[in-house]
């Protein structure tokens, strides 16, 4: 019979299998798998079907044994062997005297034995050591998956948790007399998604204790001005979300002054055992009063400002526990004798480095492993470190950066004492810009009175963009670059002469080229 549109007939079978029960569409759907063509290419037809049959309660074990014969069968024309051993051992388990999965077995040279033992399992320590190496994305992505690994990735995912309170920007003056509705500044999708976030995690703290157990690092922003006038709301949460993180390890908060007091105590009578303490006044010239931790290992302090008279009572309350110390505020010296620096191992300071500083660092500081100082230089401390050049003798990370100078500071000295000092420590990872050899990108500055061949021996050969300031007359341009022939990527500042060269051709390995005026 030739029907005169095929989709006629596949309408009709639609029609008709609307009106049956779902067992009875279930057996519909076994035969015509029974008919369908196994092959390579179907198995993800087979697959689909046979997982909407599994979920079907009711269905006779006959057909579900058909069922898993059949997805075998596809998979093992697809290479899935073990797999495959798996439906195979299901279909053993409800009938162990089926023909059809003994007939495969003998004819794919399969072991029974491997079947018995059903499909190879890892235990919960070792999914989680295997999703520890896994980054957020791809934990995100585990939670769909139907799998004991999805509560292991929903566990190390909210392990660490960041609440935004407010909009993601601080407002200016300017914004305080707008309201958060005028304000174009603000990205209000975002904002409002990490509202609904925020929101989201403190109820599921309050209600579900076993994940609020699971929290171990807690960060917290909130804009010094709340414009949308919802931040007491919010707070009024995350104080009764607080109590319920018992295993809380690390607090990071940043916001306001009296923000932080109130989630500072808050910790400290619910959970005075935190080992971290990260905080980042956003108020100007402040005094911030904090409560003693007594298991405190690692303290930060971000501000602008203000007096260091609680701050260095309170890190000295704290100098028999405190490992890891970082101070930021371009306004404070050294807080001198308030840490024991014999019992750091990190040490950051960002404010004014004075010679006091440089001098308790280098004879107390024995067992840093880590030391990073920056700020405004209001001293001369090369002689120190000339002197003491087997100081720091574990030291394997250092960071000096000089924001400004003194008005009296004047150290010539200062960066070849540095490389004297270090020059003999093998495990700091430090070397002359042509020991770089993967280096790609490079930004320098060519003073007036470098000499065109030592400047070209600074820059390493595997360099494909650079960017040149250059200061004075006294280096040619032209010259320089044409010691410079493997460069084939230029940032380049004003010279006529450069321009002049480049234009006729007789710098042809420039392939591109962005001016900028001197200033």
């Amino acid at each position: 019979m030739n029907v005169f549109n095929p989709r006629i007939l596949e309408a009709c079978i639609r029609d008709v299998t609307a009106c049956l029960t779902d067992l009875q569409k279930a057996s519909v759907l076994l035969y015509a798998l029974e008919l369908f063509p196994i092959g390579r290419c179907s198995r993800e037809i087979v697959e689909n079907s046979v997982q909407t049959l599994l979920k079907i309660s009711g269905i006779p074990r006959v057909d579900l044994t058909k069922a898993l014969v059949l997805r075998a069968k596809t998979r093992l024309l697809a290479g899935y062997r073990t797999s495959a051993q798996q439906d195979l051992y299901s279909v053993l388990t409800r009938d162990p005297d089926n023909e059809d999965a003994k007939a495969i077995i003998h004819s794919r040279n399969l072991r029974p034995e491997m079947l018995l033992l059903g499909p190879p399992r890892f235990s919960i320590e070792i999914w989680t050591q295997i999703a520890l190496f896994l980054p957020k994305r791809d934990l995100k992505s585990l939670l769909l998956v139907p799998h004991p690994i999805s509560r292991i990735a929903s566990q190390l995912l909210f392990r660490d948790i960041e609440l935004h309170l407010t909009p993601s920007h601080e407002p200016t003056g300017m914004d305080l007399g707008d309201s958060f509705d005028d304000s174009s500044d603000v990205d209000r999708e975002l904002d409002n998604w990490h509202h609904q976030r925020s929101a989201d995690i403190l109820t599921r703290i309050l209600l579900d204790p076993q994940f609020a157990g699971q929290v171990y690092s807690l960060s917290i922003y909130a804009a010094s001005h709340d414009l949308s006038q919802s931040l007491a709301f919010r707070i009024g949460m995350l104080l009764n979300a607080l109590p319920k993180l018992s295993n809380l390890n690390k607090v990071c908060c940043s916001g306001s002054k009296n923000f932080i007091l109130r989630v500072v105590r808050c910790i400290h009578k619910c959970i005075p055992n935190i080992q971290e303490l990260s905080l980042e006044v956003a108020d100007h010239s402040v005094d911030i009063e904090i409560p003693r931790f007594k298991h405190l290992t690692h303290f930060s302090l971000t501000s602008e400002g203000g007096d260091p008279t609680s701050i260095h009572i309170f890190i000295s309350q704290s100098r028999n526990t405190i490992r890891a110390l970082s101070i930021k505020n371009s306004c404070w010296n050294f807080l001198a004798g308030a840490p024991s620096l014999r019992q750091l191992s990190d040490f950051e300071f960002d404010g004014r480095l004075t010679t006091e500083m440089f001098l308790e660092i280098i004879s107390s500081g024995c067992q840093l492993d880590s030391l990073k100082l920056s700020g405004s230089l209001e001293c001369c401390p090369s002689p120190l470190f000339r002197q003491h050049r087997s100081a720091l003798p574990f030291l394997c990370h250092l960071h000096i950066g000089i924001t400004s100078l003194g008005r009296h500071v004047q150290d010539y000295d200062l960066c070849p004492s540095i490389s004297e000092f270090i020059r003999h420590r093998t495990q700091l990872p430090w070397g002359a810009l042509p020991a770089l050899s993967h280096l790609k990108s490079l930004v320098m500055t060519v003073p007036g009175d470098l000499t065109i061949g030592l400047a070209g021996w600074l820059i390493p050969r595997s360099v494909s963009a650079l960017a040149l300031h250059m200061e004075g007359a006294a280096m040619d341009a032209v010259s320089f670059m044409k010691v410079q022939s493997f460069l084939c990527l230029l940032v380049f500042v004003s010279d006529r002469c450069f321009l002049t060269c480049l234009f006729f051709g007789r710098l042809p390995f420039v392939l591109i080229v962005r001016m900028a005026p001197a200033n």
